[in-house]
C-alpha cells in the first residue's frame, strides 16, 4: 500500500484492508475512521468520500464473503436430484471451504469478532445462511450420529480460522481430509463428487 489515496489508486480497497487490519488487531468498536485516515496517511474527509460510517466498511468487507455463501447454499438447494446424498454434501463442503479459504483473512475476523460483526446490516443475512448450511448438511434421513458429525465438521471448519501460520495450499487438502473422516463419507463419495 505505498500508494493509498493517491489519485488513480483504489482509495476504497485500500480503506477496507486497514480497516480489516485495524478490525482484526483491536476490534470493531474500538477502531475509528481516524485511525484508518491517519494509516492512510488521507484525512477523515477523504475516508468519508467513499464511507460514511464504519458499518459501510464492515459491510464491505463481509459482503463478497456472503454473497458467496448465497449462491454456494442457492446451488446445492437447486441440486433438488442429489440433496442429502454424500458426493452431494462433500461438495457442499468442499464449496464452503474453498469460499472461507478465499476470505480466509475476512472470516477470521469474523469469527473473532462476534461483538463487532454484530454490527453490520448483513447479520440477519449471515445467520440466515449459517442456519441454511447447518439445515442443508443435515438434510436426508440422517442418524443421530450422522447429524453429530455433520454439526463437528462445520466446527472443525470454522476451527481452520485458528491456524494463521498455515497456508491456503498446505490447509486445504488436510482440512477436506479431516472433515471427510468427521462426516463419514468414503472415498467413493468423493469420487463421486469429481465426477
Amino acid at each position: 500500500m505505498n500508494d493509498e489515496g493517491r489519485p488513480g489508486t483504489d482509495t476504497a480497497g485500500n480503506i477496507r484492508e486497514v480497516a480489516l487490519d485495524l478490525f482484526s488487531r483491536q476490534g470493531y468498536e474500538r477502531s475509528t475512521l481516524r485511525e484508518i485516515a491517519d494509516a492512510l496517511g488521507i484525512t477523515k474527509a477523504a475516508v468519508y468520500y467513499h464511507y460514511r460510517t464504519k458499518v459501510e466498511i464492515l459491510d464491505d468487507l463481509l459482503r463478497p464473503m456472503i454473497d458467496g455463501e448465497d449462491w454456494i447454499i442457492a446451488d446445492a438447494e437447486s441440486d433438488t436430484a442429489a440433496i442429502g446424498s454424500p458426493a452431494w454434501r462433500l461438495t457442499l463442503v468442499e464449496r464452503y471451504i474453498d469460499l472461507l479459504l478465499t476470505h480466509r483473512r475476512v472470516a477470521t475476523y469474523a469469527m473473532n469478532d462476534l461483538a463487532g460483526v454484530a454490527n453490520s446490516t448483513l447479520l440477519d443475512r449471515m445467520r440466515a445462511n449459517d442456519a441454511r448450511l447447518a439445515a442443508l448438511l443435515a438434510n436426508g434421513d440422517l442418524s443421530v450420529e450422522q447429524r453429530v458429525r455433520t454439526s463437528a465438521a462445520l466446527g472443525v471448519i470454522v476451527a481452520i480460522l485458528a491456524l494463521p501460520d498455515v497456508s491456503n495450499a498446505e490447509l486445504r487438502p488436510q482440512l477436506l481430509r479431516v472433515v471427510r473422516d468427521v462426516l463419514g463419507l468414503t472415498e467413493q463419495a468423493r469420487d463421486a463428487a469429481s465426477a
